[in-house]
C-alpha cells in the first residue's frame, strides 16, 4: 500500500528576495515588525514550533488571512 501525505505551505518572501515555504501547522505566532531592529523591508516576523523565526516582507494581516484560508 502506498500512502501519500500532502502538506500545504504558504509561500513568502524574505527581505533579500528569497522565497520561503512555511508549513501553517508550524506557525505559533506572528509579530508586526517596527523596522528598528530588523531590516526596514521586514513587515512581519513569524515564530515557528521549533523556536525559529522568519522575517518576511508580507504584512502579518496578509499572512493571517492566508493561514485562515487553509483551515
Amino acid at each position: 500500500m502506498i500512502e501519500i501525505i500532502a502538506a500545504q505551505y504558504i509561500v513568502l518572501k524574505t527581505p533579500d528576495g528569497r522565497t520561503v515555504h512555511v508549513n501553517p501547522k508550524q506557525v505559533v505566532s506572528t509579530s508586526q515588525s517596527t523596522g528598528k531592529l530588523l531590516s526596514e523591508n521586514v513587515r512581519c516576523v513569524i515564530y515557528t514550533t521549533d523556536g525559529r523565526f522568519i522575517s518576511v516582507v508580507e504584512t502579518c494581516e496578509d499572512i493571517k488571512a492566508r493561514l485562515e484560508e487553509l483551515k
